[in-house]
C-alpha cells in the first residue's frame, strides 16, 4: 500500500517553506509606510527559530511551524478508511519597525494569503512553482494578536497569527 497527498505535484516541501516563499514572491513594497521590503525566514530554513532569545530584528516575517494532526473527523467526513484528512499549523510572526509599519505587514500579508488562497480551481504553490498539497485554508483572512515584548532590549512591535492549512492523504 502507498500513501499519496492529493493535489501535489512533485516531491513534498515543508509548508512553512510554502508559505513563507508565498508571502516573498508575492510582497508589494509599496503597500507598506516607507516601501518596506522585510527578511522573510521560515523553520525550514532556520530551524532554531522558536528558541530565539531576542526579538531584535527589523522588518521581518517569520513562518513558524506548529503543528500537524489529523483534521477533526467529527467535522470533517471522508469516504471511508482509505482518505484522511490534515491540517498544518503555522504562525506567522511579523515584526516592523513601528506600529504604523507592522499594521501594514498585517494587512500585506493577509491580502497575499487572500488572493492566493487555494481552492478547487487554484493549488497553493511551493517555493519552486509546483502544485503543493494544501487543498483549502481554514480561514483565508487571519487574525494577528500582539506579542509581549520579551526583554528590555525587544522594542519593536511584534504580532502573531495562525494558518491552518487542509491536504488529504490516500491510501493506494
Amino acid at each position: 500500500m502507498t500513501v499519496t497527498y492529493t493535489n501535489l505535484s512533485g516531491t513534498r516541501e515543508n509548508l512553512d517553506l510554502v508559505i513563507m516563499s508565498l508571502i516573498e514572491d508575492n510582497w508589494t513594497a509599496l503597500n507598506i509606510t516607507g516601501t518596506i521590503t522585510p527578511i522573510f525566514s521560515c523553520d525550514t530554513n532556520e530551524p532554531d527559530q522558536l528558541a530565539r532569545p531576542d526579538n531584535s530584528a527589523l522588518n521581518e516575517v517569520r513562518v513558524n511551524m506548529f503543528s500537524n494532526e489529523q483534521y477533526d473527523p467529527d467535522s470533517f467526513d471522508t469516504n471511508g478508511d482509505g482518505k484522511h484528512a490534515w491540517v498544518t499549523t503555522v504562525f506567522i510572526e511579523p515584526q516592523g519597525e513601528s506600529l504604523i509599519v507592522l499594521l501594514d505587514m498585517e494587512r500585506e500579508i493577509n491580502r497575499i494569503l487572500w488572493e492566493n488562497k487555494p481552492n478547487g480551481g487554484t493549488r497553493l504553490p511551493k517555493s519552486a512553482g509546483a502544485d503543493s498539497e494544501v487543498a483549502w485554508f481554514e480561514e483565508s483572512v487571519i487574525t494577528f494578536e500582539r506579542l509581549e515584548p520579551e526583554g528590555e532590549d525587544d522594542q519593536t512591535p511584534t504580532s502573531q497569527g495562525e494558518l491552518k492549512m487542509i491536504y488529504f492523504t490516500v491510501i493506494s
